[in-house]
């Protein structure tokens, strides 16, 4: 195969074609969604930057007849090639900031009217989208294929900036505009809408029976995102210059690459790549965070924080998790499922399922992201504070490791050691009560901290007597925590030893020791610990 350039921000399908880049073959999933020809609905959700935008522009050139652009590729013999024309939206880029959406929205249709020469009589959006379609449609003497990317960026703009209100007004505005494409059905031949979000059928596509949601189905699981075969047959010459340049093999940089950006999935079976990270590793040829780093909602980390969570993986759900359904009630769970934070890793039977981070990427990167929520600042402010934890630890030095850790606490302002939440009476009057943070706070920050040595860390791992705070291990030793707060350290032993906690690691060869650790208000921090070796 002959190498080719890495596409790394580029939307547009015919860019990709004539500018001679790679283009990892996904027509193969867009030929059953021609078999229906009148108004045919489709959704889609996946998210930011796995490619559903170029999947909905190959859409766009097929509708198009735009056949000589498909040359080699699946679907170029496999349809009968016919014209169609094409109303594409992307809210995106209708700035609905500075205008609001309802303007947003009807000067977009203006524009698109005026590209096919058609003049609008409404000023109300929806119903200027209905003109739009029947006009089209009776112009060209064929039906109208309708495409809306990012449809619901209107509303998560705003969830993302904590102003639920306008995400509300947004949600409303969209669903009378979404909803004109049921009574425009005699006029439609296909339809497809993508989006990061899927929020719940009743709040923004209730009126369209027609729906046919791809999210979930396990025919389209690969239809974004890259199978390991794709990588391995549009990038070998990027493997192997990877692989010279880390002194690896080629097998093994594949691994590492699993590692790395690997175990999306939507289905638990199917698991793809993140395209946007396996890209730049191709054309950087370094192995880094992009995908994470290209932007995290900041509005999720304080979601989480709030309830001192830190421990987010191998949870069961019901695949309804999914869905959002209340912006002012946000469900952590349906949204890092959604934005890619977690995936699909196993199905436990019907529609149940247990979530996970997808890779290394993610999990490394969302876990500093959490200790930064927690602390007020940068993660990589920590790098020194972890770097000395990290030689204490190879050092057998459980005591250094303590005083660094006390120490850290010491340093932080005394408000982070306080909840203020507001008390409202019958009377109507408020009063603000300050009360101190729970235990949780402490076990997060150590977790989040140890997380970010690159040693092996496990936390509230079970055993047949209970379950174990916190585990470390590293080449030559197995550390065993357990917290307390507002107790003795001997208490902590005590536990450890009653529930037998090292019996876990009674067949390792590693040097194990009972870790007792206890948080006091008064000491604001780490009052005092205990080490014994089993």
């Amino acid at each position: 195969m002959i190498n080719k350039n890495y596409p790394i921000s580029s939307h547009y399908f015919p860019n990709l074609i004539e500018n001679n880049a790679i283009y990892v073959d996904k027509t193969q999933f867009i030929v059953p969604l021609l078999e229906k020809k009148n108004n045919a609905f489709y959704f889609l959700s996946r998210p930011r930057r796995f490619g559903k935008s170029l999947f909905m522009s190959a859409i766009e050139q097929v509708f198009r007849g735009k056949k000589d652009l498909f040359k080699g590729l699946f679907i170029y013999d496999k349809i009968d090639w016919e014209t169609f024309p094409v109303i594409r939206l992307s809210l995106d880029k209708i700035g609905f900031q500075s205008i609001g959406l309802e303007e947003a929205l009807f000067l977009e249709l203006k524009e698109v009217a005026k590209t096919h020469q058609i003049t609008l009589e409404n000023t109300n959006s929806s119903r200027c989208f209905k003109e739009l379609i029947e006009k089209l449609s009776v112009k060209n003497q064929k039906k109208v294929v309708v495409l809306i990317d990012e449809y619901d960026k209107p509303i998560i703009h705003y969830i993302e900036k904590e102003q639920t209100s306008e995400g509300e007004l947004n949600r409303d505005i969209l669903k009378s505009f979404y909803g004109i494409l049921k009574d425009s059905g005699e006029f439609l031949r296909f339809t497809f809408i993508t989006g990061v979000s899927k929020f719940s059928k009743v709040s923004i596509f209730s009126d369209l029976n027609q729906f046919n949601d791809l999210t979930l189905d396990s025919k389209f699981a690969t239809v974004c995102g890259f199978t390991e075969a794709e990588i391995r047959h549009y990038c070998p010459h990027g493997l192997i210059d990877l692989a010279k340049n880390e002194q690896k093999t080629v097998e093994e940089i594949m691994g590492e690459i699993r590692y790395w950006y690997n175990g999306f999935s939507w289905n638990a079976v199917d698991f793809v790549y993140n395209p946007f990270s396996t890209m730049l590793l191709m054309e950087k040829q370094k192995f880094s965070n992009y995908w994470f780093e290209s932007g995290t909602p900041t509005f999720l980390v304080k979601l989480i924080n709030a309830d001192y969570r830190y421990v987010i993986k191998d949870v069961k759900i019901n695949s309804n998790v999914y869905s959002w359904h209340d912006l002012k009630r946000l469900n952590y769970l349906s949204i890092m499922l959604q934005t890619g934070y977690l995936t699909f890793k196993k199905h436990i039977d019907g529609d149940n399922f247990v979530v996970n981070y997808p890779n290394k990427e993610v999990e490394n990167s969302f876990s500093e992201m959490l200790l930064g929520g927690y602390l007020h600042q940068h993660p990589a402010m920590m790098s020194t504070t972890v770097f000395d934890i990290q030689d204490a630890f190879n050092n057998k030095d459980i005591d250094g490791v303590m005083t660094i850790l006390k120490g850290m606490f010491k340093t932080l302002p005394s408000q982070f050691f306080f909840e203020e939440k507001d008390k409202t009476d019958s009377q109507g009057n408020t009063t603000t009560i300050k009360k101190a943070v729970n235990e949780n706070f402490y076990h997060a920050v150590i977790y989040l901290i140890f997380k970010m040595l690159g040693v092996r860390m496990d936390v509230e791992v079970s055993s047949q007597e209970g379950r174990i705070d916190a585990i470390v291990e590293t080449e030559k030793q197995i550390y065993i925590f357990e917290f307390k707060k507002n107790r003795k350290a001997e208490v902590a032993i005590q536990q450890m030893k009653d529930k037998n906690y090292a019996a876990h690691y009674s067949l390792s060869k590693k040097q194990v020791y009972l870790v007792g650790v206890c948080f006091t208000m008064q000491k604001r921090g780490i009052s005092e610990y205990l080490v014994e070796a089993i």
